[in-house]
Protein backbone atom coordinates (compact mmCIF):
# COMPACT_ATOMS: atom_id res chain seq x y z
CA UNK A 1 0.00 0.00 0.00
CA UNK A 2 1.25 3.49 -0.86
CA UNK A 3 2.51 5.65 1.97
CA UNK A 4 0.17 8.54 2.65
CA UNK A 5 1.55 12.00 1.86
CA UNK A 6 0.74 14.55 4.54
CA UNK A 7 -0.36 17.87 3.14
CA UNK A 8 -3.03 20.52 2.81
CA UNK A 9 -5.16 21.36 -0.19
CA UNK A 10 -7.76 23.95 -1.05
CA UNK A 11 -9.83 24.86 -4.12
CA UNK A 12 -11.72 28.08 -4.77
CA UNK A 13 -13.51 29.79 -7.66
CA UNK A 14 -14.53 33.42 -7.97
CA UNK A 15 -16.68 35.23 -10.52
CA UNK A 16 -14.35 38.22 -10.77
CA UNK A 17 -15.62 41.77 -11.24
CA UNK A 18 -16.71 41.77 -14.89
CA UNK A 19 -18.43 38.49 -15.75
CA UNK A 20 -22.12 37.93 -14.96
CA UNK A 21 -21.73 34.16 -14.46
CA UNK A 22 -19.09 31.72 -13.27
CA UNK A 23 -17.79 29.26 -15.86
CA UNK A 24 -14.77 28.01 -13.87
CA UNK A 25 -14.47 24.79 -11.86
CA UNK A 26 -11.92 23.85 -9.20
CA UNK A 27 -11.61 20.87 -6.87
CA UNK A 28 -8.96 19.01 -4.86
CA UNK A 29 -9.54 15.62 -3.23
CA UNK A 30 -7.84 12.61 -1.69
CA UNK A 31 -9.16 9.13 -2.52
CA UNK A 32 -9.44 6.27 0.02
CA UNK A 33 -5.90 5.12 -0.90
CA UNK A 34 -4.24 8.45 -0.07
CA UNK A 35 -3.78 9.44 -3.71
CA UNK A 36 -4.50 13.05 -4.66
CA UNK A 37 -6.33 14.70 -7.55
CA UNK A 38 -6.32 18.42 -8.39
CA UNK A 39 -8.59 19.79 -11.13
CA UNK A 40 -9.21 23.15 -12.79
CA UNK A 41 -11.51 23.69 -15.78
CA UNK A 42 -12.41 26.96 -17.51
CA UNK A 43 -15.66 26.77 -19.47
CA UNK A 44 -16.39 28.48 -22.78
CA UNK A 45 -19.60 29.46 -24.49
CA UNK A 46 -21.23 31.73 -21.95
CA UNK A 47 -23.81 31.20 -19.24
CA UNK A 48 -25.51 27.77 -19.23
CA UNK A 49 -22.84 26.48 -21.62
CA UNK A 50 -19.35 27.05 -20.25
CA UNK A 51 -20.44 26.57 -16.67
CA UNK A 52 -22.17 23.30 -17.56
CA UNK A 53 -19.15 22.03 -19.53
CA UNK A 54 -16.55 22.77 -16.86
CA UNK A 55 -18.69 21.43 -14.02
CA UNK A 56 -19.74 18.28 -15.90
CA UNK A 57 -16.16 17.47 -16.86
CA UNK A 58 -14.48 18.43 -13.59
CA UNK A 59 -16.97 16.87 -11.20
CA UNK A 60 -17.16 13.72 -13.32
CA UNK A 61 -13.39 13.21 -13.27
CA UNK A 62 -13.24 13.79 -9.50
CA UNK A 63 -16.12 11.40 -8.83
CA UNK A 64 -14.52 8.65 -10.91
CA UNK A 65 -11.20 9.16 -9.11
CA UNK A 66 -12.82 8.84 -5.70
CA UNK A 67 -14.65 5.70 -6.85
CA UNK A 68 -11.65 3.74 -8.17
CA UNK A 69 -11.75 0.20 -6.77
CA UNK A 70 -7.99 -0.05 -6.18
CA UNK A 71 -5.03 2.30 -5.88
CA UNK A 72 -2.80 3.21 -8.80
CA UNK A 73 0.57 1.45 -8.66
CA UNK A 74 2.22 2.64 -11.88
CA UNK A 75 2.42 5.94 -13.73
CA UNK A 76 1.34 4.29 -16.98
CA UNK A 77 -1.90 3.20 -15.32
CA UNK A 78 -2.56 6.77 -14.20
CA UNK A 79 -1.86 8.14 -17.67
CA UNK A 80 -4.19 5.59 -19.22
CA UNK A 81 -6.89 6.39 -16.65
CA UNK A 82 -6.65 10.14 -17.32
CA UNK A 83 -6.91 9.66 -21.09
CA UNK A 84 -9.83 7.25 -20.84
CA UNK A 85 -11.75 9.28 -18.24
CA UNK A 86 -11.27 12.65 -19.93
CA UNK A 87 -12.40 11.19 -23.24
CA UNK A 88 -15.50 9.63 -21.68
CA UNK A 89 -16.74 13.04 -20.56
CA UNK A 90 -15.40 14.79 -23.65
CA UNK A 91 -17.56 12.56 -25.89
CA UNK A 92 -20.65 13.30 -23.78
CA UNK A 93 -20.04 17.04 -24.07
CA UNK A 94 -19.18 16.85 -27.78
CA UNK A 95 -22.44 15.03 -28.55
CA UNK A 96 -24.43 17.54 -26.51
CA UNK A 97 -22.72 20.53 -28.15
CA UNK A 98 -23.45 19.14 -31.62
CA UNK A 99 -27.02 17.94 -31.06
CA UNK A 100 -28.67 20.47 -28.73
CA UNK A 101 -28.97 24.08 -29.88
CA UNK A 102 -28.75 25.50 -26.37
CA UNK A 103 -25.31 23.91 -25.92
CA UNK A 104 -23.87 24.77 -29.33
CA UNK A 105 -20.36 26.21 -29.06
CA UNK A 106 -19.70 25.10 -25.50
CA UNK A 107 -16.36 23.75 -24.38
CA UNK A 108 -13.85 23.88 -21.56
CA UNK A 109 -10.18 23.75 -20.76
CA UNK A 110 -8.81 21.18 -18.33
CA UNK A 111 -5.75 20.86 -16.13
CA UNK A 112 -5.79 17.72 -13.98
CA UNK A 113 -2.96 16.52 -11.73
CA UNK A 114 -2.71 13.22 -9.86
CA UNK A 115 -0.12 12.60 -7.15
CA UNK A 116 0.45 8.86 -6.68
CA UNK A 117 3.24 6.27 -6.73
CA UNK A 118 5.80 8.99 -5.99
CA UNK A 119 4.91 10.62 -9.30
CA UNK A 120 3.03 13.68 -10.53
CA UNK A 121 0.94 13.00 -13.62
CA UNK A 122 -0.64 15.94 -15.46
CA UNK A 123 -3.32 16.00 -18.14
CA UNK A 124 -3.59 19.24 -20.12
CA UNK A 125 -6.17 20.60 -22.57
CA UNK A 126 -6.24 24.34 -23.32
CA UNK A 127 -4.69 27.20 -21.38
CA UNK A 128 -5.36 26.65 -17.71
CA UNK A 129 -2.04 26.06 -15.96
CA UNK A 130 -0.09 24.12 -13.37
CA UNK A 131 2.78 25.84 -11.58
CA UNK A 132 5.20 24.51 -8.99
CA UNK A 133 7.80 25.93 -6.64
CA UNK A 134 10.91 24.22 -8.02
CA UNK A 135 14.15 23.09 -6.41
CA UNK A 136 15.58 26.61 -6.79
CA UNK A 137 12.64 27.90 -4.70
CA UNK A 138 11.20 29.73 -7.71
CA UNK A 139 7.82 29.56 -9.41
CA UNK A 140 7.86 27.49 -12.59
CA UNK A 141 5.10 26.97 -15.14
CA UNK A 142 4.94 23.21 -15.79
CA UNK A 143 2.14 23.01 -18.38
CA UNK A 144 2.32 24.49 -21.87
CA UNK A 145 -0.58 26.65 -23.07
CA UNK A 146 -2.41 25.24 -26.07
CA UNK A 147 -3.07 28.60 -27.68
CA UNK A 148 -2.49 30.33 -31.00
CA UNK A 149 0.03 32.76 -29.48
CA UNK A 150 2.00 29.88 -27.96
CA UNK A 151 2.13 28.34 -31.42
CA UNK A 152 3.34 31.64 -32.88
CA UNK A 153 6.02 31.93 -30.20
CA UNK A 154 7.17 28.33 -30.75
CA UNK A 155 7.42 29.13 -34.47
CA UNK A 156 9.47 32.24 -33.56
CA UNK A 157 6.92 34.52 -35.22
CA UNK A 158 6.39 36.53 -32.04
CA UNK A 159 8.38 36.98 -28.84
CA UNK A 160 7.26 35.92 -25.37
CA UNK A 161 6.86 39.60 -24.49
CA UNK A 162 4.31 40.03 -27.30
CA UNK A 163 1.98 37.29 -26.05
CA UNK A 164 0.20 39.38 -23.41
CA UNK A 165 -0.82 42.08 -25.90
CA UNK A 166 -1.45 40.03 -29.03
CA UNK A 167 -5.03 40.52 -30.34
CA UNK A 168 -5.57 36.73 -30.58
CA UNK A 169 -4.00 35.83 -27.23
CA UNK A 170 -7.23 34.19 -26.02
CA UNK A 171 -7.58 31.89 -29.05
CA UNK A 172 -7.23 28.22 -28.07
CA UNK A 173 -5.81 25.54 -30.35
CA UNK A 174 -7.31 22.75 -28.22
CA UNK A 175 -10.33 22.41 -25.93
CA UNK A 176 -12.70 19.80 -24.55
CA UNK A 177 -15.88 19.20 -26.62
CA UNK A 178 -14.42 20.56 -29.87
CA UNK A 179 -13.42 17.11 -31.15
CA UNK A 180 -15.02 13.69 -30.62
CA UNK A 181 -11.69 12.35 -29.33
CA UNK A 182 -9.96 14.77 -26.99
CA UNK A 183 -6.28 15.50 -27.52
CA UNK A 184 -4.91 15.32 -23.99
CA UNK A 185 -1.27 16.21 -23.35
CA UNK A 186 -0.28 13.79 -20.55
CA UNK A 187 3.10 13.88 -18.82
CA UNK A 188 4.53 12.26 -15.70
CA UNK A 189 7.29 13.62 -13.46
CA UNK A 190 8.95 12.44 -10.30
CA UNK A 191 7.12 14.15 -7.44
CA UNK A 192 9.52 15.83 -5.02
CA UNK A 193 6.89 17.26 -2.70
CA UNK A 194 6.80 20.61 -4.48
CA UNK A 195 4.06 23.14 -3.78
CA UNK A 196 1.57 23.05 -6.65
CA UNK A 197 -0.82 25.65 -8.02
CA UNK A 198 -3.46 25.01 -10.68
CA UNK A 199 -5.36 28.00 -12.04
CA UNK A 200 -7.43 29.33 -14.92
CA UNK A 201 -6.30 32.20 -17.15
CA UNK A 202 -8.49 34.59 -15.18
CA UNK A 203 -6.02 34.27 -12.32
CA UNK A 204 -2.69 34.47 -14.13
CA UNK A 205 -3.88 37.26 -16.44
CA UNK A 206 -4.79 39.40 -13.42
CA UNK A 207 -2.01 38.54 -10.97
CA UNK A 208 1.62 39.13 -12.04
CA UNK A 209 3.98 36.15 -12.01
CA UNK A 210 6.10 37.42 -9.12
CA UNK A 211 3.04 38.14 -6.98
CA UNK A 212 1.86 34.56 -7.55
CA UNK A 213 5.31 33.33 -6.56
CA UNK A 214 5.42 35.51 -3.43
CA UNK A 215 2.00 34.36 -2.22
CA UNK A 216 2.63 30.69 -2.92
CA UNK A 217 5.96 30.80 -1.04
CA UNK A 218 4.43 32.60 1.96
CA UNK A 219 3.79 31.20 5.44
CA UNK A 220 0.00 31.57 5.38
CA UNK A 221 -2.35 28.59 5.27
CA UNK A 222 -3.22 26.96 1.95
CA UNK A 223 -6.75 28.36 2.19
CA UNK A 224 -5.46 31.85 2.90
CA UNK A 225 -3.14 31.71 -0.11
CA UNK A 226 -6.05 30.83 -2.40
CA UNK A 227 -8.02 33.74 -0.98
CA UNK A 228 -5.07 36.14 -1.38
CA UNK A 229 -4.54 35.20 -5.02
CA UNK A 230 -8.20 35.84 -5.84
CA UNK A 231 -8.17 39.08 -3.85
CA UNK A 232 -5.16 40.28 -5.88
CA UNK A 233 -6.90 39.25 -9.11
CA UNK A 234 -9.97 41.30 -8.26
CA UNK A 235 -7.87 44.25 -7.09
CA UNK A 236 -6.17 44.21 -10.51
CA UNK A 237 -9.47 44.38 -12.38
CA UNK A 238 -11.02 40.92 -11.97
CA UNK A 239 -11.52 40.75 -15.74
CA UNK A 240 -12.52 37.07 -15.75
CA UNK A 241 -13.63 34.18 -13.56
CA UNK A 242 -10.80 32.75 -11.46
CA UNK A 243 -10.21 29.13 -10.42
CA UNK A 244 -7.43 28.31 -7.96
CA UNK A 245 -6.23 25.00 -6.48
CA UNK A 246 -3.22 24.71 -4.15
CA UNK A 247 -1.56 21.58 -2.75
CA UNK A 248 1.26 21.78 -0.20
CA UNK A 249 3.00 18.97 1.65
CA UNK A 250 3.55 19.28 5.38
Amino acid sequence: MEKFISGTLFAKVDMGKVRSSNEDFADARVNPYGQIILVVADGMGGKNKGDFASRYLGSGIVKDFLDVDKPFYKAKAIEKWIYKTVNKYNRDLYKKAHSEVQFEGMGTTLTVAIIACGMLTIGQVGDSRLYKINEDDKLEQVTVDQTYVQYLMNAKKISEAEISTHPERHKLTNAIATKFNALVDIKTFEYKKEKLLLCSDGLYNNVPFYDIQSILKGKESTERKCQQLIKFGNANGGSDNMAVVIWETI
